[in-house]
This record gives structure tokens, C-alpha cells and sequence, in this order.
């Protein structure tokens, strides 16, 4: 990370609100979405699953130090990241694990049934209620974290179903929430019966502009959002615009080439800022 994104980010004593994040100069938001990013792709390769590596087991990012975490071989994951020089925590929630072959996989498609509210599959019924209430794991953990670093300001992130984790616990906790590729979030909050107000600052999702959740998620996030032009469009992608069901042939094409997070990831080390857009007040 550049010195200056390093100065931008360790002269905070707290973290900088979203609007001013966005309304910002680069090396603010930069200073703050570079870091996030590289928790995020820890998220996925320090925890058990199919993403795992082991160079990145004790891992962290420039600045930071691993604190507390949650790695079940089947369940809610996340890494925690403090300050080494200051009172910033970070919360990284990891997405799901594409490789349904396997348990972490098998773990992480019935809890995304569990948030959406759809029928259970059968393969499910090898797991606890407990090990697939990601929501509640995700609260637990972020209310330990807050006890025993009181001083601690404290923000979430993730990525795919880690950034829906950390746009709702954010929410509910009144922390904010800076996530990649959200799902939409509303739809959750109203089966789950969780009243809360956001302002349109509660949260950020920054998407890939073809990738279909963004599609699926218009009016239904908690906050505002951004999008990157795409880094390799895919022609079929505007048609699942209009209906952005993943069981179509063309949204499957788009989501596999915008929704990893490694192409995230080349947005952000491209070092182009991308366009965000407003969203309602309230949920």
C-alpha cells in the first residue's frame, strides 16, 4: 500500500464516515478500501474451504494485526484485524465457498437458503440449526469483539454473502459497513422481522457493474452503492439486467466473471474510483 494511503488511514482515531469516504480525496478512500480489500481475500484464504491457503493461515495486512476469529470447518467464518499503531478494528466476514463438493461449500449454500428464506436442501439436514444461523454467529462475534475492545472503533466488511453479513449485523449494531457484491439485504430484514432505520450512509457496497446482485440488489440495500465498469463485459449481461435470475444461462456467464472476488480485486489494484449512486433513506 502506498505511504500516503498507510498516513491517510493511521491519523484516524475513528473511522471516517461513508459519505465522507466518498466525497473524499483518493488517498482517504484508498486509505481505506485497499486495506478492507486485502482482509477480504484473507476472509477466504486463511479460513478452512476450499479457498484455503496455508501461507495465508497467520497472515495480515500492512498496519494491522490478527485479533480474534471464527473458523469452524462448517459455518459462519471471520477474521478480525486491529490496529497495530491506533483504535481502528475491522470485522472481515467471509462469502461463500463455491465448491459444493465439499462440506464448507455444503455449509455455506444452506445458510444462503437460511437468509433467502427458500426451502432447505436435503443435504442440509447434515447440519445444526446453530451451524446455519450465520446471522446470530455473525452478531455473537462482533458483540464479543465490541466487550473486549471497548475503545476499539470498529467497521465490517466482506465480500458476497460475507458482505450481507456485514451489512446487517452493521446495521443492527450501528457500525458501519463498507462491503463487496452485497445480495440484496431489505428482503432478509422483513423475514426476519428486524426493525431498524439507516440513514443512506449506513452502509457502501461497491460492485462490479455487470455482476447480477448488483442487478438484484437495486432497491434493496441499506445504504448507498458504487460500481466499477466491467474489467471484461460479458454481451449478455444487459439481458440479465432485466431479469437477473442465476438459474438463466446468461446471469451464470455474467456471475462467474464478475462476481469472484478476484476480480474485485483487480478493480481495486487497478486504482480507479468507482461511480456511486444514491439509495433511500430508510429501510
Amino acid at each position: 500500500m502506498p505511504r500516503a494511503f498507510l498516513d491517510a488511514l493511521f491519523s484516524l482515531v475513528a473511522w471516517p464516515s461513508l459519505e465522507s469516504l466518498v466525497d473524499g480525496s483518493d488517498q482517504l478512500f484508498w486509505g481505506v478500501v485497499q486495506p478492507l480489500s486485502e482482509m477480504t481475500k484473507l476472509s477466504y484464504t486463511a479460513t478452512w474451504g476450499s479457498y484455503y491457503r496455508p501461507y495465508a493461515q497467520n497472515a495480515t495486512v500492512t498496519g494491522w494485526r490478527r485479533g480474534p476469529e471464527v473458523n469452524p470447518e462448517a459455518g459462519m467464518r471471520a477474521l478480525s484485524f486491529l490496529q497495530t499503531d491506533g483504535s481502528l478494528g475491522v470485522i472481515a466476514f467471509r462469502g461463500t465457498d463455491l465448491n459444493s463438493s465439499g462440506i464448507s461449500g455444503q455449509a455455506d449454500a444452506c445458510a444462503n437458503e437460511v437468509l433467502g428464506g427458500d426451502k432447505l436442501s436435503e443435504l442440509c439436514g447434515n447440519f445444526s440449526t446453530h451451524q446455519l444461523d450465520y446471522y446470530s454467529r455473525a452478531m455473537e462475534f462482533a458483540e464479543e469483539l465490541a466487550a473486549r475492545h471497548p475503545s476499539t472503533s470498529w467497521l465490517f466488511t466482506g465480500h458476497s454473502l460475507g458482505a450481507e453479513l456485514a451489512s446487517l449485523v452493521g446495521a443492527l449494531r450501528a457500525v458501519p459497513a463498507l462491503g463487496f457484491a452485497a445480495p440484496p439485504l431489505k428482503p432478509v430484514l422483513r423475514r426476519k422481522h428486524l426493525q431498524v432505520t439507516v440513514t443512506r450512509w449506513s452502509s457502501l457496497t461497491l460492485y462490479d457493474e455487470h455482476d447480477p446482485l448488483r442487478f438484484q440488489s437495486k432497491g434493496e440495500l441499506l445504504g448507498m452503492n458504487c460500481s466499477w465498469p466491467s474489467t471484461a463485459p460479458i454481451p449478455g449481461c444487459r439481458a440479465c439486467e432485466a431479469d437477473p435470475l442465476l438459474t438463466r444461462e446468461v446471469c451464470q456467464e455474467c456471475f462467474a466473471a464478475t462476481h469472484t472476488f478476484s476480480n474485485y480485486l483487480k478493480h481495486v489494484r487497478k486504482g480507479t474510483r468507482p461511480t456511486c449512486h444514491g439509495a433511500p433513506m430508510t429501510a
